[in-house]
């Protein structure tokens, strides 16, 4: 404990010695963690969300992150509008679900400025809703009980972008259009079995156990926690077969987005940001398996050609992802095509290889994308009349191109740098 008194002290003199030396006032962004570890996983993620937050509402002069005892913590420089800043921290705090967990003060060369001083309520106590102060001052509640309430409000909050950032990924790519033989919103393209409504269903029947996995990486250890996702993945299979009548849309996707999340699960709460070597971690003997599977075209083609497909992509450590994570500035239709293009040329694709038939075929068809190298639109749409008349898709790319924007979408939402 002396070292959290000594960090709040040292923090203290920081903000005297900043608006010393400065004319502009001070912003500290600090989550409210119960208990002796102040550097929870919980409180990265809560500053860092935070910080975007605010960084969105106020202009940031100047800013730093520190880390200490008492938690980690950003101090930013800010203009002298006292009142109208503190206004906006407070509603910030108020309408954000984990408002409760996280302390945004504003400190000037006269002091602070408190709710009261604006008009506003005390604070509320996290659990039973009085006023935050008198619950602490009294102990009306265990720190068993604080903590408990926290880790649920934290993996609400998860789960919810989570959610909605596998949602939103599959939505994303499946409405990208042209895209060479794929299904979009306005052509089932080289598949006449499917359409853009049959993808949204099978989304909508595999959606939730891919938010399942994501609680098995963060709950477990990286390895036991793919060994249970992977037995559920095998139920996932079959809830998407039962919802497509028995059309595969994304085995691939599930195998792998549900290593990708619980990786993605195991990183956050163990404050990992290098996340592709969690992968390659969990990938580390998908090669070897081979020997071990039936005669499946998979087996055959990483026998015959040395096409591995997508456990060669997650024994790599989904490199491919990782650079085009990278690329995506945006996630505009320019650039969501050009990043399936960059994995078309440069991923194996066992998809592309059964349609293709033979290894001449597959090469030319990835070298006809490949040499695309700018959004000219005139000549995508006559490289996809090409594939669709020669019935060429490109299905394992499609899965890595989903599995970038969902973590581009999650880096955005955490304020996290994944590498």
């Amino acid at each position: 404990m002396n070292k959290v008194l000594k960090a709040r002290e040292a923090r203290s003199n920081l903000i005297i010695e900043t608006l010393t030396n400065s004319s502009n006032n001070v912003i500290i962004i600090k989550a409210n963690v119960v208990g002796e570890n102040k550097n929870t996983y919980y409180s990265y993620l809560v500053v860092n969300i935070f910080f975007k937050l605010v960084q969105e509402k106020v202009k940031i002069i100047k800013g730093k992150f520190i880390e200490s005892a008492d938690g980690p913590f950003y101090l930013l420089e800010v203009s002298n509008d006292l009142k109208n800043i503190k206004e906006i921290l407070i509603n910030i705090e108020e309408y954000h679900p984990l408002g409760r967990i996280v302390d945004l003060d504003v400190y000037s060369k006269t002091g602070s400025i408190s709710r009261l001083d604006l008009g506003k309520e005390f604070r509320k106590c996290i659990i039973c809703d009085d006023i935050a102060h008198k619950c602490i001052r009294s102990r009306k509640h265990s720190e068993i009980e604080v903590k408990e309430k926290i880790e649920s409000l934290v993996r609400n909050y998860l789960e919810n972008i989570v959610s909605k950032s596998v949602d939103d990924a599959i939505t994303m790519e499946a409405n990208l259009d042209p895209k060479f033989g794929l299904v979009t919103s306005k052509t089932s393209g080289s598949h006449p079995d499917m359409d853009f409504h049959l993808l949204m269903k099978s989304k909508d029947a595999i959606h939730f156990d891919l938010v399942k996995m994501f609680f098995l990486g963060f709950d477990n250890e990286l390895l036991a926690g793919f060994r249970k996702a992977r037995m559920l993945g095998l139920d996932t299979e079959r809830k998407m077969y039962k919802a497509t009548n028995n059309i595969n849309t994304y085995k691939g996707l599930i195998f792998i987005l549900g290593i990708t999340l619980v990786s993605l699960g195991y990183a956050i709460k163990n404050k990992r940001t290098d996340l592709f070597n969690l992968v390659k971690d969990i990938g580390k003997d998908l090669i070897i398996e081979f020997d071990n599977e039936l005669n499946t075209f998979g087996k055959e083609a990483f026998i015959k050609y040395g096409i591995s497909g997508a456990r060669g992509e997650v024994h790599k450590g989904l490199i491919s992802v990782r650079d085009v994570k990278k690329r995506l500035s945006s996630l505009n239709n320019e650039d969501l095509t050009m990043a399936l293009i960059y994995l078309i040329k440069n991923v194996d694709d066992t998809v592309l290889l059964k349609r293709a038939k033979t290894l001449e075929k597959y090469y030319y068809f990835k070298e006809l994308v490949g040499s695309i190298n700018e959004y000219d639109l005139e000549l995508i749409k006559k490289v996809t009349d090409e594939c669709i008349e020669n019935n060429i898709s490109f299905g394992g790319s499609a899965d890595l191109l989903i599995t970038s924007i969902f973590l581009k979408l999650i880096e955005r939402e955490l304020v996290i740098n994944y590498e």
